[in-house]
């Protein structure tokens, strides 16, 4: 999940969020698995979940698909509009913690705008999930000696259907190495900055998404 819970603790909800009632016009699916633990999958999503929800202004769901228990992390981190045992909610994004598969559908019932089903590193028993999500995203790691769990992953679902149209994002990544990486995968890899604060987009992520997803 990366360190950036430590930059802003318990006050951040003085923020004032911009009015507005803009919607996507269907419902989007966003899927989200690591190649290695710790590569940013979750600082990924809440980035995500910041765009749509608080850029965007679309009502969205967070899910944490996955046995990490980061959102326990970040609910205890911060303070809420609301919250509970299962859930906790800032401004249009609601965050679901540790959903089981059976719980989706329900939640796919809501009237959400966008959702974001964060499955960690584990692919394998969320296949089928991340498969049925309209953009998925394959998260890789930066550090050198983990790069190689790219290619491996990559390999390892080279022919599982709609798999290669999928997106590639190592964050903060540099250049060089998203250039070399880019050519060695024969795939488009996308780097995103770091953000101290991953509810405030700055205007260099925030420009990619608008280029991503509109």
């Amino acid at each position: 999940m990366g360190d950036f819970l430590k930059y802003r603790l318990k006050p951040f909800l003085l923020k004032k969020f911009p009015s507005g009632n803009r919607s996507l016009s269907e419902k989007r699916t966003i899927g989200l698995v690591g190649v290695n633990r710790g590569a940013g999958v979750t600082y990924t999503g809440v980035l995500l979940s910041s765009y749509f929800g608080i850029e965007k202004r679309i009502k969205t769901a967070y899910l944490e698909c996955n046995n990490h228990q980061d959102f326990e992390r970040l609910q205890n981190a911060f303070e809420w509009e609301k919250e509970d045992d299962k859930s906790f909610t800032l401004d249009r994004v609601t965050y679901y913690k540790k959903v089981p598969s059976s719980s989706i559908p329900e939640i796919m019932t809501e009237d959400y705008g966008c959702l974001i089903m964060d499955f960690g590193k584990d692919y394998i028993s969320w296949k089928e999930e991340f498969i049925r999500c309209g953009t998925k995203i394959i998260i890789g790691d930066q550090a050198i000696w983990n790069q190689s769990k790219l290619m491996a992953f990559l390999s390892s679902v080279d022919n599982i259907g709609g798999i290669k149209n999928c997106l590639h994002i190592i964050p903060f990544a540099e250049k060089n190495v998203i250039a070399r990486l880019s050519k060695k995968t024969g795939r488009d890899l996308i780097s995103i900055p770091y953000e101290p604060d991953p509810m405030i987009l700055s205007k260099e992520t925030y420009k990619i998404f608008q280029n991503l997803f509109g």
